[in-house]
């Protein structure tokens, strides 16, 4: 208690904390052009840098929100677990399974009732500006932009004129966001 404060005043603080961290999955959690040549069926996981690390760090569960072409949440589900982070995700959204892509609004209704959410209890964490992020900044969800070279899709637009509410450079830094930076 400061001097100034009257005795017996609660204090209270604006931090906010996410309930949840969604991540996008491609390009995000898996590299996508690595091995794009090899046929899915057989394709070697490889993971995005400092997944492993980042994972077991943060102190939320997490959800995969996904735009898929062809998969569905069990697709998803069993690369993840060849990954060997399935165990860290309770919730995985697909676009198939949606029946709409990001950054369409149906796809984040579809998510947050899927996952038995309300939009603030939600970090979105994305690497394409003209999807997760357009999507969930339109849709009032915070967001995470993974803006380093490592991160980049092919498909995204960097000029699409969406603001995150957070940009880092590479997964690596999302435990000190969550620690300093989170209001």
């Amino acid at each position: 208690m400061n001097a100034t404060q009257p005795t017996g005043t609660k204090v209270t603080t604006n931090i906010w904390q996410p309930k949840v961290i969604a991540f996008d999955f491609g390009h995000t959690l898996m590299n996508e052009r690595q091995d794009a040549d090899v046929p899915l069926a057989v394709r070697s996981v490889h993971l995005m840098p400092n997944v492993l690390d980042v994972l077991p760090r943060l102190p939320v569960p997490m959800a995969v929100w996904a735009n898929t072409r062809v998969a569905r949440e069990a697709d998803v589900r069993t690369w993840l677990a060849r990954a060997g982070i399935e165990r860290f995700f309770t919730c995985v959204i697909t676009s198939v399974d949606a029946g709409v892509r990001k950054p369409e609004r149906g796809f984040f209704d579809f998510a947050l009732a899927r996952c038995r959410l309300l939009k603030d209890d939600v970090l979105f964490v994305g690497n394409q500006l003209n999807t997760d992020i357009r999507g969930g900044e339109g849709f009032g969800i915070r967001t995470v932009w993974l803006s380093g070279a490592d991160y980049r899709s092919n498909d995204d637009d960097e000029h699409d004129g969406s603001t995150p509410s957070y940009t880092i450079q590479r997964l690596g830094e999302l435990p000190t966001l969550l620690a300093t930076h989170a209001t």
